[in-house]
Formats: C-alpha cells, structure tokens, sequence
C-alpha cells in the first residue's frame, strides 16, 4: 500500500495560534488529507493563508468548501471524504459506497453515493450521486471517522437503488456472506419499508439467507428447487472433522445426498483437491455427493433438475407423498 502522501504547510509563523499548525496536521491525517474551509477556520487558519498554499501548488482545492492539503492525486478515500464534506453537514456515505469503506470485497463503483435527508438542500459535486430520501436516519449513521451509514443499512439502501432484482439480491447476499450483517438485521431494516418494487423480492432474498443461503448461485438453486417441487435442502450445514470446520451448501440427509453448488473459485488446484477428500468422506459415509458447477448448470437448468429428480426417487423420495 502506497505511504500516504506528506503534508506540506504554512510556516508556523503564518498561523493565528502556535498550535494551529499540529491541530491541522493532525485533523487532515484523519480525514484522508481532507479539511473543509470551516475546519480550517475553527482551527485559527486564515484564509489569506488557504490561498497561498493554494497558488503555490502545495495544496489544492477540493471543491468549493475542501482543501486538500497535499498535491498529490487523490485517493478514493479521500473522494469520499470531499464529498462528504461539501454535500451537506448531514451527508453520509450510503450504499455501494458504505459497503466498500466498511470494507466489502467485490464491488468497484467509482461513483460516491451520498445520502441526505428529504426536503434538504445538498450540494451536488461532479462524480458524486446525492440521493434525498426520507429513510434517511441519523440512527443509522456510525459515528466513529467519516459519515457513513451502517453496512446493513447501506445494503438495503443500494438494493432499493439497484435497477434489477438481481442487482438487488447481490447486495443482500454479500453483507451477509462477509459477516457484515446478519439475516435478521437486514429483515428488520426491510420491514421499515412500506412501498417499493423491489420489497417482495427483498424478503424472500432474506428468508432464503435465514435458512442458509450464501450465494447467488445458491440462491437459483433454492428456488428451482422450489419451482418443480423438489424438497427442500438443508443449507450450509456444518461439519466439525480433526482437518477442520467444513460447511455442506445443500443437505438432503434423509435421502444421503449432498448437492455442492460450485463457482469459479472451485476450479482452483487447492480448492479441487479440498472438495475431493471432503467427497470422499462423505462417500465413507454412505453419501451420494452431487457437484453442480454454476456455469454448467445454467447452460440446461431443466435437464439437469430431471436428473437430480430421477436420483431423488431412486433414493426414496415420493413426489405424491411430499404433496
């Protein structure tokens, strides 16, 4: 990781108050190099000196009410803290933006989301999305750092933002799978919700990440499953063996059959050969172990649920009894 850039400022003696100097140092270290002119103001920092800095080409304006103070290209972090700071005193980072600063992996949105209240009136800078809305709540925002809003929060929030179902259905799944946020913190934050297109869709997403699901891939499983009235799985069910913790994705013990659903990561030599001594075991045990690799499987969901079908009643299972 790159050592953060130096902050070059004013001769101590250009400053209103000795301490001025340390005190400004110290705030910009914290916010990503980051001060607002109000900051700097508080802090006895005249703006005669703001402006010399600035025509020296040592620090560098941020926007209409930020100074950056360094002279180096700006990091993203540091664009979330520009943007939070000359939105609104009331701005908090939301959405995707929340996720990825609270540290979730697998998003890249160079746009910062930003969210105030309803009926405010923000500031819109270029590569910022301001979103007004009447969810917002001060609750809601962590007060350690920079404005943000809690991760469950802001993975419901980017849901209802999304423009598809699916888009939607990612966010909740990744908070949840990366110990962000639990089922029942999403659940709560969902029944806040009185009209949304996408709202129906949202709380079945949370039933599924109740009962176990913890990918996309997972989730297309379960509600296939579903459609063509197979029975239900148990989801990643736990296995304490000597090598380790091992977690089953779909358990169907009652007829000795275990469904692993495989991504890409499953391709991997080390992952490859994890799976194949835990299919062993298995085995060992009496087990049937059926593999589903994800890009496989959607090439032909039907056949593919034909077959598993055919193998369900061959192991026991009775369409007419599970009626």
């Amino acid at each position: 990781m790159p050592a953060a850039p130096r902050l070059p400022l004013p001769r101590r003696n250009e400053l209103d108050r000795p301490s001025a100097l340390a005190e400004t140092c110290a705030l910009a270290a914290e916010q990503e190099g980051v001060v607002s002119r109000r900051q700097l103001s508080k802090l006895g920092v005249p703006r005669w000196v703001i402006r010399l800095e600035i025509t020296a080409g040592r620090w560098q304006k941020g926007g209409r009410q930020t100074v950056v103070l360094h002279n180096s290209e700006l990091s993203w972090k540091s664009r979330c803290w520009i943007a939070v700071l000359e939105v609104g005193t009331r701005a908090a980072l939301d959405g995707p933006t929340a996720l990825q600063w609270a540290g979730v992996k697998a998003l890249r949105d160079e746009v910062v989301h930003v969210i105030v209240p309803k009926g405010s009136t923000p500031a819109h800078p270029p590569g910022v999305r301001v979103h007004e809305s009447r969810r917002f709540r001060e609750a809601d925002v962590v007060a350690a750092g920079i404005r943000r809003v809690r991760s469950p929060v802001a993975a419901v929030h980017a849901a209802l933002w999304s423009s598809t179902e699916r888009q939607a259905t990612y966010f909740l799944i990744l908070v949840v799978q990366q110990d962000l946020a639990r089922p029942e913190d999403l659940g709560l934050i969902i029944g806040r919700i009185r009209r949304h297109r996408f709202r129906l869709v949202l709380r079945s997403v949370v039933a599924d990440l109740t009962a176990g699901v913890r990918a996309l891939s997972e989730l297309d499983v379960a509600r296939d499953f579903r459609r063509r009235g197979l029975p239900e799985p148990t989801r990643q069910v736990v296995r304490r063996r000597p090598s380790g913790t091992e977690y089953l994705d779909c358990d169907l013990p009652e007829y000795e059959l275990t469904l692993e659903i495989d991504g890409a990561g499953h391709d991997e030599p080390w992952q490859r050969l994890s799976d194949l001594v835990r299919d062993i075991t298995l085995m060992a045990e009496g087990r049937v172990v059926v593999r589903l690799p994800v890009a496989t499987y959607v090439l032909d969901r039907e056949r593919v649920l034909d077959a598993l079908e055919e193998l369900l009643i061959a192991r026991g299972w009775c369409r007419d009894a599970a009626a």
